[in-house]
């Protein structure tokens, strides 16, 4: 196995070194790759445990230093934010050879929780499996997360995700002073604002869902290199652009026009649709389209902006009402972008089913804020170390079975254990001529495989 991969992965890492001081640096470094190898709940005994004392030689630290990694330690989870912005996820999109164009997805989840105790927990509705005729509410977290979606080289039609902002949403009686409330409006908002201060000269292009469709957000992309796609109400009430002003008339000009049917209503229309190709949620798909500039007061003040009412052919899925803040950009480009929030949620999810953002079980306040977070601090580690250096090792990609076909490009998992292949290569060396290191390393192999099971 080469070596240069774990190198590799220790300089994804450090990275991340100006957010930490010297000695808190080398602990994340091992917290990471603990929690990258670690097949149980990422407890610090479990990260402890996996990534085995002994093995680190002179680096190792007593178990306690990795507990006061989240609680005292002093870092800020903003500051690691802006450095994966800056130092990660800008140079990995321009060796891909985009131009200064950065796509940010925004939206929340849960993580259930255990105990009342645990700071900031509350009764959160579980959006992922409530419908219309069921609402999921427990307790839990609820976190606001910003998500950059990049295109592969090697696999152009493909988006992936790299979580980098992640923001606790706090109930009004968990907040004061120093930490006054904020709706998760104004939280995005924050978001997109340190966005745009870290990478001044990109065009940044914001998608997020309809309830992140309000006045805060809007005025947060308003600018020439921001802009906004989301989705509109069905009975929303949208105006015309006023009208220009006549000559020799005097008096104040409207601030907008007449009164337009609702996005619903303006569906029946027969006029004025047309068909074009775009790539939904990674597939090639017809959709019939009907454009209208307007204004939607209400959310954007005098702002004109593009609704897009998108239809399905085939009539299988129902009509969506999507909408942009610059009306110059394209159909096919407002489709694609609102599709291409989809990462995202594989984030979210490929963060609770395999990083462990549901089992962390720190419960003080300062835990609480820093621990969630880190497993998806590390699952963007492992995507940008897998697409810059991981994805040309042949020898180190798992193996497929037969049953399985090949896939058009690799999953979350597949990335992890990439990495995992590595790392543990690295560390198995059956020329060692020390038995005490031999004694760890099958001490270290028995517990990660007994946690796995």
């Amino acid at each position: 196995m080469d070596a240069t991969l774990v190198t590799a992965w220790t300089a994804i890492c450090q990275l991340l070194a100006p957010a930490f001081t010297g000695p808190t640096v080398v602990t994340f470094l091992h917290i990471a790759t603990g929690w990258v190898l670690c097949r149980s709940k990422p407890t610090v005994t479990s990260l402890v445990s996996t990534i085995g004392r002994s093995l680190l030689g002179h680096a190792a630290k007593h178990w306690t230093v990795y507990e006061r990694f989240f609680y005292r330690a002093s870092w800020t989870l903003s500051d690691v934010s802006r450095l994966l912005l800056v130092r990660v996820i800008a140079p990995l999109i321009e060796s891909v050879g985009i131009v200064r164009v950065l796509d940010l997805n925004i939206d929340d989840t849960t993580c259930g929780r255990c105990g009342k105790h645990v700071a900031y927990a509350g009764y959160f509705k579980d959006a992922s499996v409530s419908n219309t005729l069921k609402q999921v509410i427990h307790w839990s977290h609820n976190w606001v997360i910003g998500c950059a979606g990049v295109r592969a080289r090697f696999w152009p039609e493909w988006m992936i995700g790299l979580p980098v902002w992640f923001t606790l949403y706090r109930k009004p009686a968990d907040c004061h002073r120093r930490h006054p409330f904020q709706t998760r409006q104004e939280i995005a908002a924050d978001m997109i604002r340190q966005t745009r201060e870290n990478l001044p000269d990109w065009t940044l292009r914001v998608a997020a869902d309809g309830q992140y469709a309000t006045g805060i957000v809007v005025k947060a992309v308003a600018g020439a290199r921001s802009n906004l796609v989301s989705r509109m109400r069905s009975d929303a009430a949208i105006y015309a652009l006023p009208p220009k002003r006549r000559r020799h008339r005097r008096g104040q000009l409207p601030k907008k026009g007449k009164r337009l049917p609702t996005p619903k209503k303006l569906a029946r229309r027969k006029k004025g649709w047309r068909t074009v190709e775009a790539l939904v949620y990674g597939k090639r798909a017809k959709r019939r389209v009907l454009t209208v500039v307007c204004l939607w007061y209400h959310v954007s003040k005098d702002r004109p902006i593009k609704l897009l009412i998108v239809r399905d052919p085939s009539g299988q899925q129902a009509d969506d009402y999507m909408f942009c803040t610059d009306p110059a950009v394209g159909d096919v480009e407002i489709i694609e972008r609102f599709s291409g929030r989809w990462p995202i949620e594989e984030s979210i999810h490929d963060g609770k089913q395999l990083g462990g953002l549901e089992q962390v079980q720190g419960w003080c306040p300062r835990t609480v804020v820093r621990q969630a977070p880190v497993a998806l601090i590390v699952q963007t580690l492992v995507k940008a170390w897998y697409l810059r250096y991981g994805v040309r090792a042949t020898s180190a990609q798992p193996h497929g079975t037969d049953w399985m076909p090949k896939k058009d490009h690799p999953s979350y998992l597949d990335m992890l254990a990439t990495l995992r292949k590595v790392l543990w290569a690295d560390r198995i060396n059956i020329n060692s001529p020390r038995s005490c290191r031999v004694r760890e390393l099958l001490k270290t192999l028995a517990f990660t495989f007994c946690a796995a099971a």
